[in-house]
């Protein structure tokens, strides 16, 4: 009986977060000038378009609106613990993202210390996540990452095509 209220009240908090994050969403920016305010997801930032500029692609910019994505699914993937895409096909129908014709995610789940390059190097060194980062359909990305209570980081990056 404890066990599922319990389970109940996880349930109801896990949805009243969910919907408190889509609705900010909408109070976010498309795009904005600069990169991200906090040094380590600057850091995924610059080591994306390093990797973009060394592959003759033009740097991508910055999204608020991406990066508060990015961060709550980041938090929802550690408080999960686990490792898994959201449902972009859906994030790209609803009327939040209807300046968006695009759109794509890196994750992963690292040692804490792991450094804003190792962590888009580990990227890099993935085929499908490569892709991501030197494709030309992105014009826009934001970044998010979550220390976990077992020291260990989870970033995401999620990338936009903006029309």
């Amino acid at each position: 009986m404890q066990l599922t209220t319990k389970v109940r009240k996880n349930t109801a908090i896990l949805l009243a977060a969910a919907a408190i994050a889509l609705a900010t969403t909408a109070c976010f920016p498309d795009s904005a000038p600069g990169q991200p305010s906090d040094s380590y997801a600057a850091g995924i930032f610059q080591a994306v378009n390093q990797d973009r500029a060394n592959n003759g692609l033009p740097a991508l910019g910055y999204s608020p609106k991406l990066t508060n994505q990015a961060g709550n699914w980041a938090w929802q993937m550690m408080h999960d613990n686990t490792l898994y895409h959201q449902n972009l096909s859906a994030l790209l129908s609803s009327s939040d993202y209807s300046n968006y014709y695009t759109l794509g995610e890196n994750i992963i789940v690292a040692p804490g210390n792991y450094t804003p390059a190792q962590l888009e190097a580990a990227w890099m060194a993935s085929a499908p996540h490569r892709a991501n980062i030197l494709s030309s359909s992105f014009n826009v990305m934001g970044t998010g990452e979550v220390w976990g209570p077992d020291g260990r980081v989870w970033a995401v990056v999620d990338f936009g095509g903006l029309s």
